[in-house]
């Protein structure tokens, strides 16, 4: 990979695995490579493409998976060292387990529109199959997705209107 883009990579690993900030990591990487610290993260925002705030974004660990398809997307001639770069944070599980119950809101509503309650389901079903289709998501949450699925799918129409959960 281009140098530029390793030491993005190498800024977040240090970020991620030993909890630095991103100046920490950037000092520390500046040091190892004898250069200066502000040109080092100036290269790295250059490179990306983008503004300071957008980088610290990324560089926050629970916008992993946002911050790989950027890169997908920014480099697409390198997809395989980016994929074994993140797939090192999968084998040492250093990426906290995403929290699904964040992806979707409820509705003040809900409890009176059972109709609702089955779109909401399906929504919710449909997002499942996404997530369990994606390459990066680790095998044992999927297998939890598909026990999800398999309750939102024993449900009936009758059974969500007669019983709150």
């Amino acid at each position: 990979m281009k140098n530029s883009i390793s030491n993005v990579l190498e800024i977040y690993r240090l970020v991620v695995q030993h909890n630095y900030t991103k100046d920490e990591a950037a000092k520390q990487l500046s040091k190892k490579n004898n250069v200066d610290y502000a040109d080092l993260l100036s290269s790295c925002t250059k490179v990306l493409n983008i503004s300071s705030d957008k980088f610290d974004y990324f560089i926050d660990s629970e916008n992993r998976f946002n911050f790989k398809n950027f890169l997908f997307r920014r480099f697409p001639d390198q997809e395989e060292q980016i994929i074994r770069f993140f797939n090192t944070f999968e084998e040492t599980s250093d990426i906290p387990i995403l929290d699904f119950t964040k992806l979707i809101k409820r509705s003040p509503h809900l409890e009176s529109k059972p109709l609702s309650n089955e779109l909401l389901l399906l929504s919710l079903k449909d997002s499942f199959l996404d997530w369990i289709a994606r390459p990066d998501v680790p095998q044992d949450v999927k297998e939890k997705l598909k026990k999800w699925i398999t309750r939102i799918e024993k449900k009936e129409p009758s059974k969500q209107s007669n019983s709150s959960q």
